[in-house]
């Protein structure tokens, strides 16, 4: 089975395009897809623009969004921060139960994580270490603006310090005008910088929830290779 979490180097870099796109592609490819976010902060459990709800729709999942995203809160924190403040924790062994029930007879695993890499979901649980626990290999989502080589190669350290293969780099148009000449060099230095990871680039795509759109452009990318055995 196909395993991948999905990190940012940061908030707000593309890791819910990428996700769906991801998703959404898979099952063109007729692989059958789980999806899950860990934990999702800042919506109410109705909103059909979160995170959880639209990888439900990316993936055609049919699968309780209690289970797609075990813990819910309302305020938008780190999860460890959102869960205090509402008087709760995050068990590990809740979410390990989740994933357990979501992988029978799925061909792929995607697990969009909160933020970067080490943001918190208990006093001694990041979303690396869950990648770890759970076997899954990264994928790590980056915005193309200034500050993204430094901030994806501390992400890279930090995956490997917590012996976390990571499958990919996928650099993300944020904006649909890229205009600056950081954008212009991200890419090229990065390959120069990431050695035999491989990097995939993903342009602009104005409407999130155009699952075809989200797939061609997975499609053109490469990225059927981190979909199929």
């Amino acid at each position: 089975m196909i395993r991948l979490g999905i990190s940012g180097t940061d908030t707000g870099v593309g890791k819910t395009v990428v996700s769906c796109a991801l998703a959404a592609r898979a099952r063109q490819l007729a692989q059958r897809v789980a999806v899950m976010k860990p934990v999702e902060s800042g919506v109410d459990a109705n909103d059909a623009q979160s995170d959880s709800a639209r990888l439900r729709r990316a993936s055609a999942s049919t699968d309780d969004i209690a289970l797609i995203r075990p813990y819910l809160f309302a305020e938008p924190l780190a999860p460890m921060v959102a869960a205090a403040r509402e008087n709760a924790t995050i068990d590990a062994r809740r979410l390990d139960d989740a994933v357990n029930t979501l992988v029978l007879d799925r061909d792929i695993l995607l697990v969009e994580g909160a933020g970067g890499l080490l943001v918190p979901y208990a006093s001694s649980l990041t979303f690396v270490d869950l990648c770890r626990r759970w076997h899954c290999d990264l994928i790590v989502v980056a915005a193309n603006r200034l500050g993204v080589l430094n901030h994806t190669c501390l992400t890279l350290q930090a995956a490997a310090a917590a012996g976390v293969r990571v499958r990919a780099v996928v650099l993300v148009s944020i904006e649909a005008d890229e205009h600056t000449v950081s954008q212009a060099t991200n890419f090229e230095t990065l390959q120069t910088l990431i050695g035999e990871i491989a990097l995939f680039r993903f342009p602009w795509v104005p409407h999130i929830d155009s699952h075809d759109a989200l797939a061609l452009e997975a499609a053109r990318a490469g990225m059927d290779s981190l979909l199929l055995p």
